[in-house]
């Protein structure tokens, strides 16, 4: 078996129950120097509020709690937003690296059995950057991993890449979203659940939840690979 990120072999032991079911066999793994690079956040020491790595909660958090004082977005992410998962992301989302969707798939898998919910959605790419990149790095590693999901935003147009922009700049972008028509039915009384690749600022995500919660959903929570 090679490792799904940099492709070299990995020896493992067949656990029994594999030798019985051998579905049971991942069909991707990481090697050990892969596995390194990634750093799983750890839910006691995080923000409780967005799930930061090692963290009280946090003074964005405190900002967006006065921003938005209509609901309130909980958020965990999987990983750290450390200098490897950078490089994945870098590889995956900006080269366009298809194949590297299969790295975290099962990570994420693991991560949504631990929800409850009823309506998983995925933040939009704008139709110019899914046709400049060829797939949605979120929904690519969903469909990896079997996980269903409703496709409900719409993002019009394309903005500037966030992690170009700074903070207060971030903060002064305008509404990028949309719903899909039907959207407020699939929504109204519904536990939903975003899911994004990365949380930095929190702008993205809150600008979906604040369309969302105008739906009247009975819960709003939020995912990303990493934070």
């Amino acid at each position: 078996m090679r490792c799904n990120w940099c492709m070299q072999m990995v020896l493992r032991d067949v656990s029994m129950l594999e030798l019985l079911w051998p579905l049971l066999i991942p069909t991707s793994i990481r090697c050990h120097a892969c596995e390194k690079r990634f750093a799983r956040i750890d839910g006691q020491t995080c923000c409780p509020s967005c799930g930061k790595h090692a963290s009280t909660y946090c003074s964005d958090c405190q900002s967006w709690a006065s921003a938005y004082p209509g609901f309130t977005l909980k958020h965990r992410g999987i990983f750290a937003y450390n200098e490897g998962m950078k490089d994945w992301l870098h590889q995956y989302k900006l080269m366009g690296d298809f194949r590297l969707r299969e790295v975290v798939a099962a990570d994420v898998k693991k991560a949504l059995k631990t929800y409850r919910y009823d309506c998983l959605i995925p933040i939009p790419l704008s139709v110019d950057r899914y046709n400049e990149r060829g797939f949605n790095q979120v929904t690519a590693v969903l469909d990896t991993a079997a996980i269903a999901y409703q496709e409900l935003l719409l993002k019009p147009v394309s903005l500037v890449p966030l992690a170009t922009l700074s903070k207060i700049e971030r903060m002064a972008i305008q509404q990028p979203f949309s719903l899909v028509d039907g959207a407020e039915e699939q929504i109204k009384e519904k536990r939903i659940l975003l899911i994004d690749d990365v949380y930095t600022s929190g702008r993205t995500l809150y600008h979906a939840a604040e369309l969302i919660h105008s739906c009247q959903p009975a819960s709003i929570e939020s995912i990303s690979f990493a934070r």
